[in-house]
């Protein structure tokens, strides 16, 4: 598979980006049917291996034989993230406090490290995006994986509340008794959980206490061992669990709560970003408190697929827009890379699905594209 810009040389995409997305408009929305005719020519076919990535481009849509390459980029939401974060750090460092100070547990948690709850952890958001499409996609039936990460961290969560509550009747019923893990509990419990997982060979939760050095608010636990050696968990987490619990709990024959782990996630994103185009003052502190409780819950990291596609695709995209002001990327070069084993057109469906609008997806004419690469 050749590249749409030369191999040696993909620090173009700025200028191509820039051509493309600037005046005059030359590219069109990938809309709804066309996405679910792309998704449908899927046939266990590795995104670096289908034709629909390649150089000569794909077919416009079922009816248009016109030669097109796809462009993804961010969803317009996260542009009002990061201007609001730019402009108005005061003045959302101070609204993100006073909500910290509304939350139990809270303000012990971050104790020292409120600075981190300003900054929003992209490399785990990506990992959760990715269980979270792995896991849905599975559910609509796209692929075999069952997007295990994000079904795990589920059940992790879920057995500890019960192995620290003791009342596993109560802690299966309600979300709210969650309040009870960020007071800290003892190692006894963080050992039997732990040891429940490692014998399993899923995961070892103690590779996890070291995000807490990292960053505060995306870790899931931080570990107090100069004196009362007890662990906290990340009371953002808890928030986490019970807003998808809640959701859960709304779903009309919703099936196994383990297997809807990544719709709820999705939706939950996607609840976060359209709340940022409204009028509500603490919507920006609220969104970044909702994203670290997101990370924080995501404790299992075992799926290198699932997490290419958050990694190469969505974190990518962030740090592109981050570092070199690249709105977005070109898909065949994307999936010469990616190589998931998961059909890209299904990934890219239900990212830019309009319930989770993570993405943007657009499509440009092969010829108006190739006339501005041969000009760089």
């Amino acid at each position: 598979m050749k590249r749409v810009l030369p191999d040696n040389m993909p620090t173009l995409d700025y200028e191509l980006w820039k051509n493309i997305f600037g005046p005059p408009v030359r590219f069109e929305l990938v809309k709804k049917d066309e996405r679910q005719w792309l998704a449908g020519k899927e046939f266990h076919v590795s995104s670096e291996k289908s034709v629909e990535w390649m150089k000569e481009g794909r077919d416009r849509s079922r009816n248009d034989t016109t030669k097109v390459f796809d462009f993804i980029s961010l969803s317009k939401f996260f542009d009002l993230w990061f201007d609001h974060r730019k402009y108005f750090e005061h003045d959302l460092n101070e609204r993100i406090k006073k909500q910290i100070s509304l939350i139990p547990g809270a303000e012990l948690f971050f104790e020292g490290e409120m600075n981190t709850l300003l900054e929003i952890n992209w490399t785990i958001l990506g990992r959760v995006i990715g269980a979270a499409v792995a896991n849905y996609g599975h559910s609509r039936e796209y692929w075999n994986s069952t997007g295990l990460d994000a079904k795990e961290a589920a059940t992790f969560w879920n057995e500890l509340k019960r192995q620290v509550v003791d009342d596993d009747d109560y802690a299966t019923v309600t979300a709210d008794d969650l309040a009870l893990l960020a007071k800290g509990f003892d190692k006894s419990d963080w050992v039997k959980i732990g040891d429940q997982f490692r014998e399993r060979g899923d995961f070892n939760p103690d590779s996890e206490i070291l995000r807490s050095y990292g960053h505060r608010a995306s870790s899931p636990f931080w570990h107090e061992n100069h004196i009362l050696d007890r662990y906290y968990a990340n009371p953002l987490a808890m928030k986490h669990h019970k807003v998808i619990f809640n959701k859960y709990r709304d779903m009309k024959n919703p099936g196994v709560h383990e297997d809807v782990q990544g719709q709820l996630t999705l939706e939950v994103l996607g609840d976060a970003l359209k709340r940022l185009r409204g009028d509500d003052d603490d919507r920006f502190a609220d969104f970044a408190i909702k994203i670290h409780g997101m990370c924080a819950f995501h404790i299992v990291r075992t799926d290198h697929k699932q997490q290419k596609i958050g990694l190469h695709l969505f974190s990518n995209l962030v740090a592109r827009k981050m570092s070199r002001d690249v709105g977005g990327s070109n898909v065949p070069d994307i999936a010469k890379q990616l190589k998931t084993g998961f059909g890209l057109a299904k990934v890219l469906t239900i990212l830019s699905d309009k319930n989770h609008k993570i993405i943007e997806w657009n499509s440009v004419e092969k010829e108006i594209v190739d006339k501005i690469v041969n000009g760089l």
